[in-house]
């Protein structure tokens, strides 16, 4: 995830990012999942400034920090803390109520979006407002809630591959059952999303 900042009278946009965002805008990327390529960015949309670890930016008396979140929905993805107004920014870490996108192909995997998830919610009180990537604004019962629901149903794979069971008989026994009426409503179907899983886990 990239962080413009507005600078100067005529807010010129300095676009700040992770060091494998620009490396991954930079390139052709193949998203697998949706069997897309997608062109590299004109030179004009790229981060200006790249971060490899955490940085903090002192905005309007406020103290903004931008965490790194390695191999979550991406290997780029960060978190982004307004410690004053008491905002959490997610990106794609965080789709509220619905089935993520996790993209391995681009360095993603479940483990990192749960490990993402739980920074989050160490930063988290319960007046804080957490703005996901996809759907309505969030609260820490929600993400908390998010969190739950991955770590279920990726637990429940990750039993099935330990135990051998290939993935048609993963999809069907059906992992996301409880969870299916109110997270399954994205554009991400249950079976499509234990499909992504189970290839992500398989790496």
């Amino acid at each position: 995830m990239g962080l413009g900042l507005a600078v100067g009278a005529d807010a010129v946009f300095l676009i700040v990012a992770h060091d494998n965002v620009r490396k991954r805008m930079s390139t052709e990327q193949f998203l697998a999942f949706f069997n897309m390529r997608v062109e590299p960015s004109p030179k004009r949309a790229l981060p200006l400034v790249t971060f490899g670890t955490d940085v903090t930016f002192h905005i309007n008396g406020d103290e903004v920090t931008a965490l790194h979140c390695p191999a979550a929905h991406t290997d780029g993805d960060a978190i982004v803390h307004f410690r004053r107004k008491d905002v959490i920014h997610m990106g794609d870490i965080h789709f509220n109520y619905m089935y993520p996108f996790i993209d391995s192909a681009s360095g993603g995997s479940a483990d990192g979006v749960i490990a993402a998830v739980d920074r989050a919610l160490a930063l988290a009180t319960d007046r804080t407002r957490i703005i996901p990537g996809h759907g309505p604004l969030a609260s820490k019962a929600d993400l908390q809630a998010y969190r739950d629901m991955l770590a279920t149903v990726v637990g429940r794979i990750k039993a099935q591959l330990a135990a051998g069971r290939q993935m048609k008989e993963i999809v069907d026994s059906r992992p996301t059952r409880e969870f299916e009426d109110r997270w399954g409503k994205g554009f991400i179907k249950a079976d499509a999303w234990v499909n992504m899983l189970v290839t992500g886990l398989r790496k």
